[in-house]
């Protein structure tokens, strides 16, 4: 089916949802909202007053941590905010430079679970409610530091849940002292990219040590039938080791191999059978790749008729076994990017072709990926809800510390000592601001489109 099918199976059942959310807050708005129940569009908050004590207390019993806890909110905050509006840009350059290499559908700028394929359902929906909690409660406790009201506090609910939130009183924080309003809108996005940091090392550094692969290679994911691999007896779940008497480690390294072949040429394959756990040699007359995929330009190469992935410990490679600044900046980056690799979550093929050794060796191999994707997704989630709240856009949270900033630079200038022209000026500037960061991000979907 294709993504025609989707989208319009994705607004037919958002518009359902709408519609009955609606209907149901209409027709018992009064019961429900004795039960603290509110529709706001496709929305339903549920809210209480329960654990704003909690989260006043912390703010009054520890004034001094959480203040300088909000100092240091500012300084993450203010590097992501510079990061992700370079990478922005960036992005936007290699737009115009790669056009058509790129193909990025509009599903994929969102960071629901379900709906960006990338992010499977419930590891998703557990990562964002953690991402979602974690960020309104660092907003509550240095609200309640700023002595700014906390009506309530809720879960956001749009079909799934959605996360949490806290309500407090934005008239008065309209009043709050400008270095302390920036503090609590720095709290959330910092809190999220250091429960990124701190998931990140658990899943690295506590789980992922105990992963190695069954042999490193390059692993076979599906063999298409009658083709020269499924003839030969190559078979899923097999890791090439050598290919036509080249060593083979990586993917790239098969593509230059098989490249170099021709039709109906026979080569030898060196693979390592992961259910007999001992390497086998097989040969493969190769076919014609023309016949595969109907291109001219293939015409006369050899094609072998496999789906495939490299097998190695890089990928799960400990950030705790990095001896250089650049190899922890490696390890990093690879577990940021697993998704677009299809390597995460971590399971079916892909976990077959590694086995878990040392301390959690005693889980069943099962349960130790489900802990592992758990805390992976909680890792990149919290990641991406913290990086794109440090965007200087409102509504989002560097949106409002940009403007705070921008009036106290402005307030400098003798031009703008007057607050109400001072004021205009901010919001002029901070609109325009985010109507070019919300260009850059759309731009990634229509650029390729139009160049």
């Amino acid at each position: 089916m294709g993504l025609l099918f989707w989208y319009s199976l994705t607004l037919l059942i958002i518009i359902i949802w709408t519609v009955c959310v609606t209907l149901v807050f209409t027709r018992w708005k009064e019961r429900l909202e004795r039960m603290n129940l509110s529709g706001m569009g496709p929305f339903v908050m549920w809210k209480t007053r329960r654990g704003r004590e909690f989260i006043e207390g912390v703010a009054k019993n520890r004034p001094k941590s959480v203040e300088w806890y909000g100092r240091i909110s500012v300084v993450i905050t203010a590097i992501s905010m510079v990061t992700m509006t370079s990478l922005l840009c960036l992005t936007a350059y290699l737009v115009i430079e790669r056009a058509r290499d790129i193909d990025l559908d509009p599903h994929m700028l969102l960071g629901l679970p379900g709906l960006n394929p990338l992010i499977p359902l419930w590891y998703g929906i557990i990562g964002l409610v953690v991402a979602m909690v974690v960020h309104e409660f660092s907003h509550g406790i240095l609200s309640a530091l700023a002595k700014v009201k906390i009506l309530s506090l809720g879960i956001l609910l749009f079909i799934i849940p959605m996360g949490a939130f806290v309500e407090p009183d934005e008239e008065a924080i309209k009043k709050v002292e400008k270095k302390k309003r920036v503090r609590m809108y720095s709290a959330g996005p910092a809190s999220n990219i250091i429960v990124a940091g701190v998931f990140s090392l658990i899943f690295s550094m506590v789980l992922m040590g105990s992963v190695q692969p069954v042999a490193e290679g390059v692993g076979v994911t599906s063999v298409t039938e009658l083709s020269a691999a499924d003839v030969a007896g190559l078979e899923k779940g097999m890791i090439m080791l050598s290919f036509n008497g080249t060593a083979i480690e990586t993917q790239s390294d098969f593509t230059e191999a098989i490249s170099h072949t021709h039709a109906n040429q026979t080569v030898e394959i060196v693979a390592f059978n992961t259910n007999s756990d001992a390497d086998i040699v097989l040969s493969a007359n190769l076919t014609d790749k023309f016949n595969a995929t109907g291109k001219m330009e293939d015409m006369g190469k050899g094609y072998l008729g496999v789906n495939t992935l490299t097998v190695t410990r890089e990928y799960f490679h400990p950030i705790g076994d990095s001896d250089t600044l650049g190899e922890v900046a490696g390890s990093i980056s690879m577990y940021v990017t697993l998704p677009l690799q299809r390597l995460s979550p971590i399971e079916g093929q892909i976990a077959e072709f590694y086995v878990i050794e040392g301390f959690w060796s005693f889980l069943p191999d099962s349960l130790f990926w489900v802990l592992a994707n758990i805390c992976y997704w909680i890792f990149w989630l919290n990641l991406m809800v913290g990086l794109s709240n440090a965007l200087p856009a409102v509504p989002l949270d560097g949106g409002y510390i940009f403007k705070d900033w921008l009036d106290t630079l402005l307030g400098k200038l003798r031009a703008y000592n007057a607050e109400e022209k001072r004021k205009k000026a901010v919001d002029k500037i901070g609109f325009g601001l985010a109507l070019a960061i919300l260009f850059l991000i759309l731009w990634q979907v229509i650029g390729p489109r139009i160049l």
